[in-house]
């Protein structure tokens, strides 16, 4: 009998098998399938490339009049490598599922005796096709696994997400801050320049003596002081915001969102519950927790032997004659029933449901920590607005008029610019941080997305700060 008849069919049967599985099931996110499509090339270039030639992709600054917070978050979140990191973490998620869920290959195996004997030259040879079949729905629960690998890579990259437009409202507004502070620092210098004129000139035609002088050179040495460290922290926070976005340096474009436009937050019991609701964090402690159950079910899954299954011709050309060959083997859980590893699995199990409840404490925390800031920034932003503001600059008003009639000296009208400048440093700090505890907030909560809206909603109503 011809041992293809037998060898053919069994073989395809066995090939059959070993293929069987789930089909690729890609996550779908418009964010990262843009990443992919435009960077997947360029990111594989990386691997090889010296230093010198990656440079950063075109980010099309040159196309903005203004750039806003919305707008600096959209370009981070399009091109920022560390986000696209994550991405691509999704869809090796991905490509584990599909392994998880395929079927052990068959094995073939051909043997030969008594080949070349004097009855029978081409004695007994014989094919054997293996295949090991899975018992204990081994397969399901190790896709169960995989599967929730995949939602953890998921909800990372939405974490990533979130925590990166924080990062950039934060850079953000220092940028707005530090260019305040430092037209601040550039009256503040002018003023002064002018008042070391004024009392030399008085000193020259003996009016002001040269303690006066002296005392007029310190105060404006102090204040180029002040005004070459914010000339500095200027452009070091633009050097922040360019890293956060993710390009080398961004050109000096005017930032459209002002710290005097407050955002709006929902009530502290809302965000509460959408923080615990909503969070990645808690997404990825709760899948976690699934996880572990299924790694749980996986170990005892794992318990059940495997049972491997042949079958095979075999010719005898001594016999004349061809049979077939079946077979079966079973390993017998004697000592080894993964006694161990089920143990570690229902610790591991425990451990995920106790940092479940330590994430939500966390979480608890931190809102609490961050309304807080926002509570009190608000409060002083409020007070600087209505009351102290509006006081210092009546005070310089007052003063320089006193000055321009010969009733106050330069060091009263020098120290009602300082009160001012000094009150509106603070009054822009305050209001940074009131952007800073709103932007943590809408990354505790996963609420509030501004920058997934058209980019011609965010520009509208918005006041240009040079």
């Amino acid at each position: 009998m011809n041992t293809l008849h037998w060898f053919l069919p069994i073989l395809g049967t066995g090939l059959v098998a070993g293929c069987a599985g789930p089909l690729d099931q890609r996550w779908e996110n418009p964010t990262y399938q843009t990443q992919q499509s435009r960077y997947m090339e360029r990111d594989l270039r990386v691997e090889d490339a010296p230093i010198s030639d990656q440079s950063s992709p075109a980010f099309g600054f040159d196309s903005l009049d203004a750039l806003s917070v919305e707008d600096a978050i959209r370009l981070a979140i399009e091109h920022n490598p560390r986000l696209r990191a994550a991405g691509y973490r999704v869809d090796a998620a991905s490509g584990r599922v599909l392994q998880a869920g395929l079927y052990p290959n068959p094995s073939l195996s051909f043997s030969g005796e008594s080949i070349g004997a004097d009855a029978g030259g081409g004695g007994e040879t014989a094919y054997v096709i293996e295949q090991e079949i899975v018992l204990g729905g081994k397969l399901r629960r190790a896709r169960d696994v995989a599967e929730s690998d995949r939602h953890a890579a998921q909800a990372e990259f939405v974490a990533q997400e979130f925590a990166l437009a924080t990062k950039v409202s934060r850079a953000y507004f220092s940028v707005v801050t530090a260019r305040t502070q430092l037209a601040d620092r550039q009256g503040l210098a002018g003023l002064s320049s002018d008042l070391l004129e004024a009392v030399r000139a008085r000193v020259d035609a003996g009016s002001a003596t040269e303690t006066d002088r002296l005392r007029a050179e310190v105060v404006h040495e102090q204040a180029q002081i002040s005004l070459e460290a914010a000339r500095y922290a200027a452009k070091s926070a633009l050097q922040s915001l360019a890293s956060a976005i993710g390009v080398e340096e961004m050109t000096e474009l005017p930032l459209s969102s002002s710290v005097d436009r407050f955002p709006e937050l929902p009530a502290y019991e809302q965000i509460v519950s959408s923080t615990l609701e909503a969070n990645s964090r808690m997404s990825m402690a709760r899948i976690s927790v699934v996880r572990a159950r299924q790694a749980h079910k996986l170990a005892q899954a794992n318990s059940t032997p495997m049972l491997t299954a042949s079958v095979g011709p075999r010719y005898s050309d001594i016999d004349g004659e061809t049979t077939v060959d079946v077979g079966l083997n079973l390993e017998i859980p004697l000592f080894d029933r993964n006694q161990g590893e089920i143990g570690a699995m229902l610790s591991e199990r425990l451990s995920a449901s106790a940092e479940l409840r330590n994430v939500q404490l966390e979480l608890l925390a931190e809102v609490a920590d961050a309304w807080s800031v926002y509570q009190s920034s608000f409060s002083a932003v409020e007070r600087y607005q209505q009351q102290l503001l509006p006081k210092a600059e009546r005070t310089l008003d007052l003063t320089r008029q006193a000055y321009q009639s010969g009733k106050a000296d330069y060091l009263r009208l020098l120290d009602a610019q300082q009160v001012l400048i000094e009150s509106r440093l603070s009054y822009v700090n305050a209001a940074e941080q009131l952007h800073s505890a709103a932007a943590l907030l809408n990354e505790l909560s996963h609420t509030h997305a501004q920058w997934r809206n058209p980019r011609d909603e965010d520009q509208a109503n918005s006041e240009v700060n040079p």
